[in-house]
């Protein structure tokens, strides 16, 4: 069990390194208008596959860190309260499908 936390951490360390470099990059080192641009040989649409599949490699272990993690997290984390770890759930489960499910609307 120690070994799969390590590697877990590890894996969110890295994936959480990577999302923030590839987020920045895509933000400012993509210039509209100046045609098509590469970075290490990767263009934009690249560079946003690459960011979701790492995101989801990062939320499948950070499900198995807080898997991993329960009997700490009901301990120490909400101290007995049971109903404090599941309003924090509720409100992730809420905030993410609020996200997802956002339609779009055009400009004109």
């Amino acid at each position: 069990m120690v070994a799969l936390k390590r590697i877990v951490d590890i894996v969110l360390f890295f994936c959480f390194c990577f999302l923030t470099g590839t987020g920045l990059m895509m933000k400012f080192s993509f210039v509209k208008g100046l045609g098509p641009q590469t970075v290490w040989g990767l263009s934009k649409p690249d560079w946003e596959v690459l960011h979701l599949y790492v995101g989801i490699a990062m939320f499948v272990a950070m499900v198995i860190h807080l898997l991993t993690s329960k009997a700490w997290i009901v301990k120490v984390g909400v101290q007995n309260k049971k109903w404090l770890a599941v309003g924090m759930l509720a409100l992730g489960v809420i905030l993410v499908l609020a996200l997802a499910l956002s339609p779009t609307t055009v400009l004109k």
